[in-house]
């Protein structure tokens, strides 16, 4: 079967798969199926972001999610997206480039995305991170976690 992303994700092959329910359906009974069922765990598995081809040791989540950067000094405020996440560093990217500098430790909040009326408020992380790569071009920066996120928080959001 073309696509077949469990077959690669270290999650699902350690039985640690957060959506395992629909991908063991696909896989192990797919001729009881029908196309739309299988599309819909191809579709879960695909977007979930545990690929064995990231080639990390920390599997890092694409989701758009608003992140606010406090500076230590906590003064400024700077509101940038994230590029990527994982449970010990994000890629933020923002609009101007911030005045932030290498080794600055940082206050960091992880918004989730916005919720329709109906649902709960915002889902925020709070978590201390220290500046380890700025890309003036991009308008970039890189940030490692002083402390591990838990990939389950991240997948909530």
């Amino acid at each position: 079967m073309e696509d077949a992303y469990w077959e690669r994700c270290p999650y699902y092959a350690e039985d640690k798969c957060p959506h395992s329910s629909p991908v063991d359906r696909a896989y192990l009974i797919p001729h009881l199926l029908s196309s739309a069922e299988i599309n819909e765990a191809k579709s879960i598995c695909r977007q979930c972001g545990f690929y064995l081809s990231e080639k990390r040791k920390y599997i890092r989540l694409r989701k758009p999610f608003k992140v606010v950067l406090i500076p230590s000094s906590g003064k400024t405020k700077f509101t940038g997206r994230i590029v990527n996440v994982s449970g010990v560093g994000a890629l933020v990217t923002f609009e101007d480039r911030p005045d932030l500098v290498l080794n600055q430790e940082v206050n960091i909040e992880i918004y989730s995305r916005q919720k329709t009326s109906k649902e709960s408020d915002e889902i925020v992380i709070k978590v201390t991170g220290e500046i380890k790569r700025i890309s003036d071009k991009d308008k970039q920066i890189a940030i490692m976690f002083l402390e591990e996120v838990r990939q389950e928080y991240l997948l909530a959001l």
